[in-house]
């Protein structure tokens, strides 16, 4: 049984983060063990963020927009910035980042392949069963996502990268929630990013009480390609879908602080946004600091209690009164600056900011559902 200081289970984002970091910050003689159930990477997602103003930025960030829109029924609120950014960090940008800087570093093992069966207590830390064989460990950071996450409404996205016969419009303008609308599976939108003169990242999106609201996003997709591309005249460059649980409930706490969650799992993701890449890497830099100076490793910060409680009722809204969702976001978008919008995101947002969120938005609709303690009854804004 081969004895390790840190078993990172899960090599995804919050995983790969992790080893990177502490090979940057030094690893010292800890030994460090990567354990990761695929066998190869794909280009199979996107990273977004806002970054701010005085704030370093990713050196991985392949895309950026000063400018982003909001539109429903023919109405469009269009926010530009001379402070904030919107980002983009491709996968495969970031996998290759991550291995590039942990491959070959002293200590630090990724088994690729090979997946954790079971994990229990033993003197002095954990026993791992994995595929491979068995491992001692002092310290675990489980990031592997919820098997069946219960979360107050679900976001779930299907997207093609495509290249156009044709220049597109307004590259500059990223296109983070248009065609506001509502039915039967909650509330939808079309995002777009254009990634240059003839190529963008179209995705369908949906947010929804039922983890199956996925399931008809491919025709919600091909719906949105008719509509941009008419004459269906572009090439599909690669695919990608997901499903993001937020307002997550998170399991209970572990007793033993040498095992902790990241990731989905952990905390990461943004209960009102879905948001989650900067979260991660501000904790995996804290994390890796803590390990490599002290051998100890922590878990995502908790959010304040205002700011749970602001989310908690955001998500109560659209998961109980779904149809008045796209008049709550372009209120907001309409009643917020482009950098007050791009600090509420980020979790950076002033008491000034919360407070123009507030005076933004309807606001019967959170009365209603702060009052309710089930299924509020559906009302007009």
């Amino acid at each position: 049984m081969k004895p390790i200081d840190l078993a990172i289970i899960g090599g995804g984002c919050a995983g790969l983060s992790l080893a990177r970091d502490i090979a940057l910050c030094g690893i010292g003689e800890r030994q460090v063990a990567v354990f990761e159930p695929r066998t190869t990477y794909e280009n199979d997602r996107t990273w977004c963020f806002w970054s701010l103003e005085n704030e370093a930025g990713d050196a991985l960030t392949s895309h950026r927009w000063k400018a982003w829109q909001f539109s429903k029924d023919g109405e469009t609120v269009i926010h530009r910035s001379s402070q904030s950014q919107y980002c983009m960090v491709a996968g495969a940008d970031f996998y290759a980042d991550a291995f590039a800087k942990t491959q070959g570093v002293e200590g630090i093992e990724l088994h690729l392949g090979v997946e954790v069966k079971s994990i229990e207590s033993s003197v002095g830390g954990f026993k791992i069963k994995t595929t491979a064989g068995e491992f001692s460990a002092k310290r675990i950071v489980d990031t592997r996502p919820p098997v069946t996450p219960v979360a107050e409404i679900y976001q779930a996205f299907e997207g093609v990268e495509i290249e156009t016969t044709h220049a597109i419009s307004d590259p500059e303008t990223a296109s983070l929630m248009t065609q506001m609308q509502s039915d039967g599976q909650g509330f939808g939108f079309d995002y777009m990013l254009p990634l240059g003169s003839n190529q963008w990242l179209v995705e369908a999106t949906v947010f929804s009480r039922y983890p199956s609201c996925g399931d008809g996003l491919s025709e919600k997709l091909q719906a949105s390609l008719n509509r941009i591309i008419p004459g269906g005249d572009f090439r599909c460059v690669r695919r990608e879908k997901g499903m993001i649980p937020m307002g997550y409930q998170l399991p209970a706490a572990a007793q033993d602080p040498s095992w902790v969650r990241a990731g989905t799992a952990g905390g990461a993701v943004r209960a009102a946004s879905g948001y989650a890449y900067r979260r991660i890497q501000q904790w995996s830099l804290e994390c890796a600091r803590r390990f490599t100076e002290t051998g100890d490793v922590i878990g995502h910060p908790a959010d304040s209690w205002a700011q749970r409680k602001m989310d908690s009722l955001f998500l109560k809204v659209l998961r109980n009164e779904p149809e008045l969702a796209p008049e709550l976001f372009y209120r907001m978008a309409r009643g917020m600056s482009a950098d007050a919008m791009a600090r509420f995101m980020m979790d950076r947002a002033s008491a000034i900011d919360l407070l123009g969120v507030i005076f933004a938005v309807p606001k019967r609709p959170f009365l209603r559902n702060l009052l309710h303690r089930g299924d509020a009854p559906k009302n007009a804004v």
